[in-house]
């Protein structure tokens, strides 16, 4: 059941009253390399009781900053893979690898959103070469990269294909689908009568719903490497080339029928002989799909509501050093306050009050605190906009988060995410300055993958 946002709302105000009043102090000092359980106490109060422990996010994104005093202060300090949650810098690598393959998809679709499907396939075979690019010899991650390698190829072949005028190549799985479905627009283009064809094929969709696209969990007793590799390709056999529309970040195994569906609809429209203006974007049907599901999910990052602090969960040791001075602080909260003002009459219209009030709040908290508070609302705040399809102000509420900083440091290639994530909402509202910023991305994700063989030269 989907929770209504005001009720999220009423909970995330509970939240933050009963975290940041009087009752937040700070309990002795961390010392560098040893972190424990718990930075931050909360006490509760009578008016405030302790709020219950929320699980921390994965820290799967960001770079080191190119200024950091901490860092800059130990000497040629180098960090080890484990830094990052990683076994190996190989892990670490992939990680960069599956980035420059989103943004990559992502400049993808900016060309596919203009018709332009040349330059769409020209774009991914640039992508595929990119990711090619980054070294890795561990027969526990190239495996996974072979897929990102096979899938962008794929869809460089369909938008060639769209190019030439002649049907895609169909495959198995769901892709080859979506492959059959777009032969059938262009057909229907051409004046063919396609609706039998149309009905057929949401019939053996259905039927391969049920069957082999029914969708199983991951293999929880197998290896890690063997889950990222189960993981890595149903997100490829479920990815659309031509559409923004799955979230941006690690695949769940909810994404698949989420976007059967999506097809589902476009497939019916066919099949009725209706114009329904999805062509060949049948995924932009799920926009308008009555589930639980949201384009919120487009700009989920995995960093977006880390609550270390206030969950008492072991996080890294140098967080409170880290953290935005109070001026900075004052300053982050003054750049969001005419985006809130901006922000247009929703049907959850005390939102931007809400989020507002909330980051005047977390200014009295300590500097950990506070950084975790203001992220986690500005993230919210993304969401929402998101949601509502307000793309350019979520656009600029996550540009705000540059330069990547603070505990951006233990997440790889934190940097290149932020960039990545505004060059999606920017080519979600086709925006001219979307390419810049996904080819930005690239670039820091090629800048931190230099980073990664300066920390493996011998000293």
């Amino acid at each position: 059941m989907k929770v209504p946002i005001p009720l999220l709302l009423a909970a995330f105000a509970f939240f933050t009253l009963a975290c940041g009043g009087k009752g937040t102090e700070e309990k002795g000092s961390v010392k560098a390399g040893k972190p424990r359980s718990k930075l931050v106490s909360v006490t509760p109060t009578k008016s405030h009781p302790a709020p219950a422990p929320l699980p921390i996010a994965p820290m799967h994104a960001g770079r080191v900053p190119q200024v950091d005093a901490v860092r800059d202060a130990a000497a040629g300090y180098r960090p080890a893979p484990a830094e990052y949650g990683e076994p190996d810098w190989d892990h670490v690598r992939l990680i960069v690898a599956e980035h420059l393959a989103l943004a990559g998809r992502d400049l993808s679709r900016q060309s596919a959103s203009r018709g332009d499907w040349k330059e769409c396939a020209r774009r991914y075979l640039e992508a595929a070469s990119s990711v090619e690019s980054v070294p890795l010899t561990k027969p526990a991650v190239t495996p996974v990269r072979d897929v990102l390698l096979a899938g962008l190829r794929r869809d460089a072949a369909v938008c060639d294909a769209l190019a030439s005028g002649r049907p895609p190549a169909t495959s198995a799985g769901f892709t080859g689908f979506r492959s059959r479905y777009f032969g059938l627009v262009q057909r229907a283009e051409h004046g063919d009568d396609v609706r039998d064809a149309a009905e057929s094929l949401g019939q053996e969709l259905d039927a391969a719903t049920a069957g082999s696209l029914a969708e199983e969990a991951p293999p929880a007793s197998a290896a890690p490497a063997a889950q990222a590799l189960w993981l890595a390709r149903r997100w490829d056999d479920t990815v659309d080339p031509l559409v923004v529309s799955e979230p941006w970040g690690p695949w769940t195994v909810d994404e698949r029928p989420r976007q059967i569906r999506g097809l589902r609809v476009a497939i019916d429209a066919l099949a009725a002989g209706e114009s329904t203006g999805l062509h060949l974007r049948p995924a932009a049907a799920l926009a308008r799909q009555a589930t639980d599901w949201s384009t919120e999910e487009f700009v989920r990052t995995p960093l977006a509501d880390a609550w270390g602090d206030v969950g008492g969960f072991a996080i890294p040791h140098a967080i409170r050093r880290l953290q935005e001075s109070a001026a900075e602080a004052e300053a982050r909260a003054a750049g969001l306050k005419p985006l809130l003002e901006r922000w247009p009459t929703t049907r959850e219209g005390e939102l931007p009050r809400a989020v507002a009030g909330a980051i005047t709040r977390y200014q009295a908290l300590p500097e950990g605190l506070r950084y975790f508070y203001t992220l986690s609302v500005q993230n919210a705040a993304v969401r929402q906009l998101a949601r509502d399809g307000h793309f350019l102000l979520a656009a600029e509420i996550v540009a705000s988060q540059r330069p990547a900083r603070a505990l951006d440091w233990y997440a790889p290639d934190r940097a290149a995410v932020i960039l990545a994530l505004e060059g999606r909402l920017r080519v979600l509202a086709a925006d001219k300055e979307a390419e810049a910023r996904l080819r930005a991305s690239i670039a820091e994700s090629r800048a931190f993958l230099a980073f990664i063989d300066r920390c493996q030269a011998p000293p």
